[in-house]
């Protein structure tokens, strides 16, 4: 392969009038982006309170429903806090339900944005450039050892990775359609995908074809041996039903939307073992948990290399893409498309990566599990003191945190997200029958203060939203 520094873009990069450019207007971003640290409230200016609720009544408008928070960025942020076009300044604990791992105006990420500015602005699979080479390179390099990934496909959604994975299973393991999932999982909203997520709500008015049977996951009031009994039954209920229909076994290691669920390592080896003895390819959506558990892939956290066939990644990944074993590679036709996504994304990507890799992030001692430690730690200290029975079922691992509010209806969670909203923060929610408080913080980002600062405003929320209903109550 010919070496960078035979191109022309090459030597723009090198160019002094573009490294001068570039220093000038990272120095321009970063000195804005230090005066959005901190929560602030909006602009007291009736005029400026005006437009921006004028803005929101039109997006809402266009859109044809209206935004779970009256929320539109400005475009600039600085770590976990991010500006909004009234002034506001919000500290972000959902980051574009996972995107920004890495915060708000990164300098790294505005670096590499800024020497992507010159080349087109979407790369397509017929005419990739070397961003995409350079990325699948290293999500490749970087499966652990044991694994049998050797291929990759890049897209520009994780719904449409997802679909990518289901039609090289199908493909693969023809005649047989039909894919086990987990109850509670979230795989997208494609007509596929919305089939395979366990929540009729998504599928509301729209056909379902029968390709979808789902097992019971892991629950931690059985415990691991009752949990995987009741799994592996149904397994071979739904084996025994239906001989030599079901393709692949589709999981998210830890489940997103449906709760933050996740299990023993021995209950996925037990679970899988018995899928493979099945003939079954073992999907692994990870379009949530990539880079976010303390390893760079989730099942490399549990310890499970040996087992997965396909992976599918995105979110904080700041592109999309399936990741496969040579048995599932696709014949020519089955997988396609034309975008693999904007140079600025698929270079910012393999950055994300490399930081995460190089800056201390993962493994055991990392930057991930500590802060983790931390927040986990200060919520259980607010369960047990001035959120006591306000605050229960803490699910947290990784760069993934949730816990219930009050008696965990949705009516009472969206009362405490709507304070937040209020107070200065950002979050969402997840699980159903309860329902959870959802947080995926920008670890990559953030400090003890800030985890501090966080824990702080949700046991002010809380309490607000607690004494508010026992006044009504009482009232």
């Amino acid at each position: 392969m010919p070496s960078h520094s035979t191109t022309d873009f090459h030597s723009l990069l090198s160019s002094s009038q573009f490294r001068t450019s570039k220093e000038g207007l990272l120095k321009a971003i970063i000195s804005a982006s230090e005066k959005v640290r901190g929560v602030r409230a909006a602009n007291s200016s009736p005029e400026v309170r005006a437009s921006y609720q004028a803005a929101i009544k039109d997006f809402n408008r266009e859109r044809g429903r209206d935004l779970y928070y009256p929320f539109l960025g400005s475009g600039l942020g600085s770590g976990p806090f991010v500006e909004l076009l009234d002034g506001s300044v919000k500290l972000d604990m959902i980051t574009g339900i996972g995107i920004n791992f890495f915060g708000h105006a990164h300098p790294s990420f505005i670096s590499e944005m800024i020497d992507g500015l010159s080349a087109d602005v979407m790369q397509g699979n017929l005419q990739p450039g070397a961003e995409a080479k350079e990325l699948l390179k290293l999500l490749l390099s970087r499966v652990g050892e044991g694994c049998r990934i050797k291929h990759g496909w890049l897209t520009c959604s994780g719904t449409m990775a997802n679909e990518i994975a289901l039609k090289m299973i199908r493909q693969k393991k023809a005649p047989a359609t039909k894919i086990l999932a987990f109850k509670n999982c979230f795989a997208g909203r494609s007509t596929a995908m919305q089939e395979i997520t366990d929540n009729p709500k998504y599928r509301d008015g729209q056909p379902v074809y029968g390709e979808v049977e789902y097992l019971p996951f892991y629950d931690p009031s059985l415990g691991l041996e009752q949990s995987v009994i009741a799994t592996l039954l149904t397994l071979k209920e739904h084996l025994n039903r239906y001989p030599g229909k079901f393709a692949g076994l589709m999981l998210e290691i830890v489940q997103g939307e449906g709760g933050f669920n996740f299990a023993p390592r021995e209950y996925y080896v037990r679970v899988f073992e018995e899928a493979k003895k099945a003939g079954l390819a073992i999907w692994a959506d990870e379009i949530q948990t990539f880079g976010r558990t303390g390893e760079l892939y989730a099942y490399q956290t549990f310890g499970l290399e040996q087992y997965v066939d396909v992976v599918t990644v995105g979110k904080m990944l700041q592109a999309c893409g399936v990741l496969f074993t040579e048995e599932l590679n696709p014949k020519p036709g089955l997988v396609a498309g034309t975008f693999s996504g904007s140079t600025v994304a698929l270079k910012t990507a393999k950055k994300a990566v490399e930081m995460l890799i190089e800056d201390g992030f993962l493994g055991k001692d990392g930057k991930i599990t500590k802060l983790n430690s931390r927040f986990t730690k200060n919520l259980q200290s607010l369960s047990t003191g001035s959120c006591k029975g306000l605050i229960t079922e803490i699910r947290s691992l990784g760069g993934m945190i949730a816990f219930k509010p009050l008696a965990g209806t949705m009516d009472e969670v969206k009362a405490v997200l709507m304070q937040l909203f209020d107070d200065g923060m950002v979050a969402f929610y997840c699980g159903h029958d309860p329902y959870l408080i959802r947080m995926l913080p920008p670890l990559g980002a953030m400090t003890d203060a800030d985890v501090d600062l966080a824990t702080s405003m949700i046991e002010t929320a809380i309490l607000h939203v607690s004494k508010e209903r026992k006044g009504k109550t009482n009232g």
